[in-house]
C-alpha cells in the first residue's frame, strides 16, 4: 500500500490532505471530551460536596439544639418532679413545661421522660405510648454511664417495625448525690430526617445515616436499593478502599461531629454509561462526515495542485524528445505559473542556444583554419629572429644577438600550445625579458631573482610574471637611472608566493583600488595586471590571484599567489 501511495504525488497529497484533516479533528475530539468530563466532574464533585456541607451542618444544628433543650430538662425542677408525681394537675403542669421547653424541635423529634426504671413518665410523641426501655442495659445503661453527653443509637429492629424508629438518643438525669432520678430520651423517626433533610440535596440522590457501626439508621428509597450501607460495612471490615470504580453510583462520605454518626450522600455518575455511548456515537458520525467531506476537498485540492505538475512533465517528456517548441503557457499566478513561465523561458532560450550554438561552432571552424594559415607568420618571424641572432655572432654584435635570441624565447613559448610550463622556465623568460628591456634602456636598472630549487619544477600558466615585470620597468622605474627589481619566489603552507619589488616611485592610490576592486575599464595601461589575476583565479579558484602595495621605503611589491603543483 505504501509503496503505491509513494509512486504518485497526487496520491501522497490526498492521503496528506486526510491525514492533516482528519487527526486534528479526532484529537481534538477526544480531548474536549475529556475536558468536559473533568470539568463536569469536578463541578460535580463542588456541588456534591457543598450538598454534604449543607447536610451536615443541619443535622449538627439540630443534635446541638437536642442536647441543648435535653440540658433545659434537666434542670426544670418541673419536669423532673412530675417523672414520680401522680398528682395530674402537677403532672399537667410537668408536661405544659416539657412541651414548652422542646416546641421548636417537635417537628424533627420527639422528647419523652422515662423513670429510673425505664417507665415513660412524659412525652411528646403523638402515639399513646412511648413504651418502656430497660433501665440495665440498652442506651439507658450507656446514658447511665456516660452522664455528661448525649447517647445516639440506632433504634432497635423492634421499634423500627412498630414505631418507625431511626434513632434514639438518651440523657441521664441526676440529682446531686449522683443518683439517677431518670432519662430525657429523643426518638427520631423518618419523618423527621426527611423534615430534616428537606432542601438540603437533590432529591433524586440518595442520602443515607449511618452509625459508629456502619449500620443503617436512615436511607432514602435510592440507598436502600442500592444496600450501600451493607456494600460499604463489608468493605470497611475488609480493609478495602471504601469508593470503588465499579459502583454504579459516586458516594461521597462525612462525619457528623461529636455524634459518632456518619454522613453518606449517593450520586449517580456525570457520565453514565449511556452518556458515553451517546458521545462516542455522536464523535464516529462527525468523523464519518469529516471523512466525506476531506474526501471530496482532498481530491479537488490534490487536482488542483497536480495538474501543472502533470503538465510539464508532459511538456518535459516532449523535450527530451527534442521538441524545443512546446510551451505550457499557464494562467496561474502562483509559483506553479511562475514555473511554467521559467520552463518556457528555458525552452526558448535553449532553443537560441543551440542556434547560437552551431553558427559559434561555424565561426570557430573558420577561425582555427585562419589561425592555422596565420601560424606561418609568426613561424616565419621566429626563424628570421633566429637568422638575425646568428648573424649578429657572426659579427660579434652582442646586443643584437641578445635582443634577437630574447624575443625569440619569448615568441617561441607565446606560440606554443600548453598553458602551463614550469616555474624554471617562466622565469627563465621574464630573465630574458628583462635582458632585453635592460639593453632598451641602456642598463639603468638591475634585476635579481631568487628561486629556490625545490620550486623549479613547479607547473604556473605561462607567460603570468612577464606582464607584472613590465609594469614594473615601465610604470615603477620611470624617471629612475639606477632602479632595481627583485623577484622572490618562495612557499608557505603549500601555498606558492612569487613577489615583484621595485624601488621606483610607487604605484598610484587610484591604480591600486582599481586592481582591488577588478576594474577592467579603468585599468587602461594595467591591463596585464587584470589578465593575469583573472587566469589565475580561473583556473584555481578566488582565493588566488594578485595584491599589490605600496612599501613604506619606496617603490611597490605586488604578489602572486598560487597552489603548489609539481610537475
Amino acid at each position: 500500500m505504501r509503496a503505491v501511495i509513494r509512486k504518485s504525488f497526487k496520491r501522497e497529497l490526498f492521503l496528506c490532505f486526510i491525514v492533516v484533516a482528519l487527526v486534528p479533528l479526532v484529537i481534538t475530539g477526544c480531548f474536549l471530551v475529556s475536558i468536559l468530563k473533568a470539568r463536569l466532574s469536578r463541578d460535580y464533585e463542588e456541588k456534591t460536596q457543598e450538598q454534604m456541607v449543607s447536610v451536615e451542618m443541619r443535622m449538627t444544628g439540630v443534635f446541638d439544639e437536642m442536647e441543648q433543650v435535653a440540658d433545659e430538662i434537666m434542670a426544670d425542677a418541673v419536669i423532673v418532679d412530675g417523672i414520680t408525681q401522680t398528682d395530674s394537675w402537677l403532672k399537667n403542669k410537668a408536661y405544659n413545661k416539657l412541651y414548652e421547653k422542646t416546641q421548636d424541635l417537635r417537628e424533627v423529634a420527639w422528647f419523652h421522660v422515662y423513670d429510673a426504671q425505664g417507665r415513660c413518665s412524659l412525652s411528646t410523641s403523638p402515639q399513646a405510648a412511648a413504651g418502656e426501655l430497660p433501665a440495665y442495659w440498652g442506651i439507658l445503661k450507656v446514658a447511665r454511664t456516660h452522664s455528661q453527653e448525649m447517647i445516639l443509637r440506632k433504634a432497635s429492629r423492634v421499634r423500627q417495625s412498630s414505631d418507625g424508629l431511626c434513632l434514639q438518643g438518651a440523657r441521664a438525669i441526676l440529682d446531686e448525690e449522683d443518683e439517677c432520678l431518670g432519662f430525657v430520651v429523643v426518638d427520631m423517626t423518618e419523618t423527621h430526617f426527611e423534615t430534616i433533610l428537606s432542601g438540603a440535596y437533590d432529591e433524586q440522590n440518595g442520602i443515607a445515616v449511618l452509625d459508629s457501626f456502619w449500620e443503617d439508621v436512615y436511607s432514602t428509597k435510592m440507598a436502600k436499593e442500592e444496600a450501600l450501607a451493607q456494600t460499604l460495612r463489608t468493605r470497611r471490615m475488609a480493609g478495602e478502599d471504601l469508593r470503588q470504580i465499579t459502583d454504579g453510583i459516586t458516594f461521597f462520605i462525612a462525619p457528623i461531629e461529636q455524634t459518632g454518626l456518619y454522613l453518606i450522600l449517593g450520586k449517580e455518575p456525570v457520565f453514565t454509561q449511556d452518556v458515553t455511548n451517546m458521545t462516542i456515537g455522536v464523535m464516529m458520525i462527525m468523523t464519518v462526515c469529516s471523512l466525506l467531506l476531506c474526501i471530496v476537498a482532498a481530491g479537488m485540492m490534490s487536482n488542483y495542485l497536480t495538474s501543472p505538475v502533470k503538465k510539464l512533465l508532459q511538456a518535459m517528456a516532449r523535450v527530451e524528445g527534442g521538441d524545443l517548441d512546446v510551451q505550457i503557457k499557464s494562467s496561474r499566478k502562483d509559483e506553479f505559473g511562475q514555473l511554467s513561465a521559467s520552463f518556457d523561458g528555458m525552452t526558448r532560450q535553449i532553443k537560441e542556444n543551440l542556434v547560437l550554438q552551431v553558427r559559434q561552432q561555424k565561426e570557430l571552424n573558420d577561425s582555427n583554419i585562419a589561425m592555422m594559415q596565420a601560424q606561418l607568420n609568426p613561424h616565419f618571424l621566429y626563424n628570421t629572429l633566429d637568422t638575425i641572432k646568428w648573424v649578429a655572432k657572426a659579427h660579434h654584435v652582442s646586443e643584437l644577438a641578445t635582443l634577437a635570441s630574447g624575443l625569440a624565447k619569448i615568441l617561441r613559448t607565446s606560440i606554443s600550445e600548453a598553458q602551463f610550463i614550469s616555474l624554471s622556465e617562466e622565469v627563465s623568460l621574464v630573465c630574458a625579458y628583462m635582458d632585453i628591456q635592460k639593453i632598451r634602456f641602456d642598463g639603468n636598472f638591475s634585476y635579481d631573482v631568487e628561486l629556490p630549487l625545490e620550486l623549479e619544477e613547479c607547473m604556473v600558466p605561462k607567460m603570468i610574471i612577464q606582464p607584472i615585470v613590465e609594469n614594473a620597468i615601465i610604470h615603477g622605474l620611470k624617471e629612475r637611472e639606477h632602479g632595481h627589481i627583485f623577484l622572490n619566489i618562495y612557499e608557505e603552507q603549500k601555498t606558492l608566493y612569487i613577489e615583484v619589488y621595485d624601488d621606483g616611485c610607487g604605484m598610484d592610490e587610484s591604480i591600486l583600488g582599481l586592481l582591488r576592486a577588478r576594474n577592467r575599464e579603468g585599468l587602461k595601461g594595467h591591463i596585464g595586471f587584470y589578465n593575469v589575476d583573472t587566469i589565475i583565479r580561473l583556473h584555481y579558484g578566488t582565493q588566488y590571484g594578485l595584491y599589490a602595495e605600496n612599501q613604506a621605503q619606496g617603490g611597490a611589491r605586488v604578489q602572486i599567489t598560487l597552489p603548489v603543483i609539481q610537475k
